[in-house]
């Protein structure tokens, strides 16, 4: 099918991202949105419930940047997805765009648009499939990050690739930089596969399964660093690295929480049983294989 990417009734599933917000400001840069399906987070706790009972939701900004080009906002949660097609239905999308979403999109929502589903993914396809790229991506050591659009088909993130577009990820590089990196880069590569959708240039090149990794949530409090076997310098770049969104539980050598406001820096040399945390004047010295990483305490 061609037709002009200008032309095109897209349906765009995101969630109240950075990364939905982005890519739904890239698609409007050439058409009207036809419709937004918002996936909602389940809210608990007090707060929530008296903020329902009140009538008072807070928007995001990716419906607000929806409500004001007055494109549909059709809202997803877990008890609704058998109105969400009605819904749908209702547009006559030519295409589905994912741009972070929680839930796999149901083959006849797929079904009703003539250029099927496309997902754009913030990672180096098949490597880090799962909702948490970003995380995994410095966990693993990765040398480089990355965008990836592929097809949908029946699992999360393992259809055939569009296009793909990887860059440097530097040391330490604070992840919300790169949260930044990926939305822009990803927004902009996801118009350009739209457009060669459109074109009926779209490539499908299918992923090595073989080198498939995942990339699952995690619970909070879980001890994720490799203290006998990563080097310092690899501690160090995945702590200072994630230290805006994740804390490394650790345990001084008087069995206290070491809890830590910022990571410091590390230092290559002789060093302590691997693993062990010292205190030190207005911080922490974690002994690693060839040397420590300094931190910071909490205040």
């Amino acid at each position: 099918m061609r037709a002009r990417a200008s032309a095109l009734r897209i349906a765009l599933f995101g969630t109240p991202s950075r990364f939905s917000l982005f890519a739904l400001r890239e698609l409007a840069a050439d058409r009207p949105v036809a419709a937004l399906v918002l996936s909602q987070p389940q809210q608990r706790g007090l707060r929530a419930s008296l903020a329902s009972i009140a009538g008072v939701r807070r928007m995001s900004p990716v419906e607000a940047a929806a409500r004001e080009h007055r494109f549909p906002v059709i809202f997803s949660t877990p008890s609704n997805q058998s109105t969400i097609a009605e819904q749908l239905r209702a547009v006559r999308p030519d295409l589905i765009c994912v741009a972070t979403f929680p839930r796999l999109i149901p083959p006849e929502i797929i079904a009703m648009a003539p250029l099927g589903a496309i997902n754009v993914h913030p990672s180096l396809l098949p490597r880090h499939r799962g909702p948490l790229p970003l995380f995994w991506t410095y966990h693993a050591d990765d040398r480089a990050s990355g965008v990836t659009v592929h097809h949908l088909d029946g699992s999360f993130d393992s259809g055939d690739i569009i296009l793909q577009e990887a860059f440097p990820l530097p040391r330490a590089y604070p992840v919300a930089k790169l949260d930044g990196d990926v939305a822009h880069r990803g927004a902009s590569l996801l118009r350009a596969a739209v457009e060669a959708l459109a074109g009926g240039r779209a490539a499908r090149t299918a992923q090595d399964e073989r080198a498939a990794t995942y990339a699952p949530r995690i619970r909070p409090g879980t001890p994720m660093v490799r203290f006998e076997e990563w080097d310092v310098e690899r501690i160090w770049h995945f702590l200072a690295g994630l230290s805006s969104q994740y804390r490394e539980p650790l345990i001084d050598d008087a069995g206290r929480s070491a809890q830590y406001q910022a990571v410091v820096g590390f230092e290559r040399g002789p060093a302590g049983t691997a693993g062990t945390v010292e205190s030190v004047a207005n911080g922490w010295r974690i002994n690693c294989c060839g040397g420590v990483v300094l931190l910071a305490k909490a205040s």
